[in-house]
C-alpha cells in the first residue's frame, strides 16, 4: 500500500537527518523535524489541511495557507500543492494514508509560491498538476523569484528539492469533470484575485476550496488583482451551491464570511477616494493608511498600506480627485 511505503520513507527521513545523512535523499533532511499537517474532513472523502495566514517564516515553515484533498473511488485529487518540494510530499502522503488511495491529480488555484512550489514533488510521482493557462504562464514567468525569496527565507535545506514546474495540464475556461470517480466543478470567475483564479467544488458535498479569493480575518492581497473582478467574483461564488467553504487562507467556513471581505474592500475603496478627493498626496495617502476596524487582522501592516497605493493610482487614472 502507498501509505506503508510513505510511513517507511518518512522514518528513514528521520534517521537519516540524525546520522547527517539527509543529503542522500532530497526529501529526508527538510522534513525530518517539521510537524506533519493535519487533515480535517468536511464532508465523506472530503479534506482541509490548513496553513498559518502569515507570511512565511522559519517558525511556521514556509507552510502558509490552505490545500486540501478528495477521495474517490479511483484515487484521490489533491487542491494545491505547497510551498516546497518537502511539503508536497507530505501532501501526498497525508492524502494517500488518509484516504487509501493514490493521488492522481493535483489542482492549482492560485499561481501563489504557498499553493505552487510543491508541485516538484507531484511530478516525481507521476502525478499530474492542472492550473488554469493564465496561472501556468505566471508560474513560469515569475516562480523562479518565489523560489530564490523563499530559499532566503526558508533556507536551503527546507527547500531542498524544490523545483518550479509550469503546470502542463490547463483549462482556459470553467468546466466540470469527472475525477477518480468525484465530479468537480473547476470555476474560474475571470480575473479576480489573479487573472487564473480556480475555484473547485464538488458538487457531491457542496464543499468548495476558494482559494486566495476569500480570506478569513487576514487582509486580502490586490497585487495581482482586478477589485472590480472580484467584487464579482464573490458575488458569483455566492451564487453557487456552496454547503462548506475552504478560503485560501484562515478557518474553515461558509459563504457569510464573504461579508466580512466585501466590507473590507468597500472600506479600502472609500479610504483611497477620500483621501484623492481631499487632495492627499499618493505618500500622505499611503502614510495615513489607518482602517482601525481591520488593524487585528493578520498582515494588515504590510498588505492594507500597498492595497491602499494600488486603489489609489487606479481611481486616481480614472479621474477621481480631479
Amino acid at each position: 500500500m502507498p501509505s506503508v511505503v510513505n510511513l517507511a520513507r518518512r522514518r528513514l527521513g528521520r534517521h537519516l537527518a540524525a546520522l547527517g545523512l539527509g543529503l542522500l535523499l532530497p526529501w529526508a533532511a527538510a522534513v525530518a523535524d517539521e510537524p506533519a499537517p493535519q487533515a480535517i474532513e468536511l464532508a465523506p472523502g472530503v479534506y482541509a489541511v490548513t496553513g498559518a495566514t502569515d507570511d512565511a517564516t522559519p517558525e511556521n515553515g514556509g507552510r502558509v495557507g490552505n490545500s486540501g484533498f478528495l477521495v474517490g473511488g479511483e484515487g484521490t485529487i489533491v487542491v494545491n500543492t505547497g510551498s516546497s518540494y518537502a511539503h508536497g510530499r507530505r501532501l501526498i502522503e497525508l492524502a494517500e494514508r488518509t484516504g487509501g488511495k493514490p493521488v492522481v491529480l493535483a489542482v492549482l488555484q492560485q499561481p501563489l509560491q504557498e499553493f505552487v512550489m510543491g508541485s516538484a514533488a507531484f511530478a516525481e510521482r507521476g502525478i499530474p498538476v492542472l492550473a488554469h493557462a493564465e496561472s501556468a504562464q505566471l508560474v513560469a514567468a515569475r516562480c523562479d523569484t518565489c523560489l530564490a525569496h523563499l530559499q532566503r527565507v526558508l533556507g536551503g535545506e527546507a527547500m531542498r528539492g524544490t523545483r518550479v514546474l509550469r503546470p502542463p495540464q490547463t483549462v482556459a475556461a470553467s468546466e466540470t469533470r469527472r475525477v477518480a470517480g468525484r465530479t468537480l466543478r473547476l470555476w474560474h470567475p475571470e480575473w479576480a484575485a489573479t487573472p487564473g483564479d480556480l475555484v473547485v467544488l464538488d458538487t457531491a458535498s457542496g464543499v468548495a476550496f476558494a482559494g486566495a479569493l476569500v480570506s478569513v480575518h487576514r487582509i486580502p492581497d490586490l497585487r495581482d488583482a482586478d477589485l472590480a473582478g472580484w467584487r464579482r467574483a464573490l458575488d458569483g461564488l455566492e451564487a453557487l451551491p456552496v454547503r462548506r467553504l475552504v478560503p485560501g487562507y484562515g478557518p474553515v467556513t461558509d459563504l457569510g464570511a464573504l461579508a466580512a471581505q466585501r466590507g473590507y474592500f468597500d472600506a479600502l475603496e472609500r479610504q483611497a477616494r477620500e483621501q484623492l478627493e481631499s487632495g492627499a498626496s499618493l505618500l500622505d495617502a499611503v502614510q495615513q493608511a489607518e482602517l482601525p476596524a481591520y488593524a487585528d487582522w493578520d498582515l494588515y501592516a504590510r498588505l492594507h498600506p500597498r492595497n491602499l497605493q494600488q486603489v489609489y493610482l487606479k481611481l486616481e487614472a480614472a479621474g477621481v480627485g480631479r
